[in-house]
């Protein structure tokens, strides 16, 4: 297991759809056009989220599987919308590195083409790490 064994942990799960490469998004494109995809995939998140009661998780992991068709690194846009929606809705306080522990991708062929799946786990905040 790669996240604490200690303490109660708690998953929240979501499914990103098709959101642009790393490198489509910084290569020469207007901020508006970064902005309304930004915009898009964490209304995604954030609908998704809201079937869940919002408990705050301290600690967060990140597993991330994708089937984009594009190379692993250039999926990480994904991780950056669903963590900002997961933020934004109240699961984390934070996305800096005293909250977000650690980060795992990996390519998944078996799930639905064009997706990322992605399940953020911690310890709710009330215990102690």
């Amino acid at each position: 297991m790669w996240f604490p064994a200690t303490g109660q942990l708690k998953s929240y799960h979501v499914v990103v759809g098709k959101v642009p490469s790393l490198n489509m998004f910084y290569a020469s494109k207007h901020w508006t056009v970064r902005a309304k995809a930004k915009d898009k995939h964490t209304a995604e998140v954030m609908a998704q989220l809201e079937e869940y009661d919002c408990v705050p998780i301290q600690h967060v992991y990140i597993t991330c599987k994708v089937n984009y068709r594009y190379d692993i690194d250039n999926s990480i846009m994904a991780v950056k919308f669903a963590l900002d929606a997961f933020r934004k809705w109240g699961g984390v306080k934070d996305d800096s590195k005293a909250y977000v522990r650690k980060l795992k991708m990996e390519h998944d062929p078996d799930i639905y083409p064009d997706t990322a799946e992605i399940t953020f786990t911690g310890l709710l905040v009330n215990q102690n790490f």
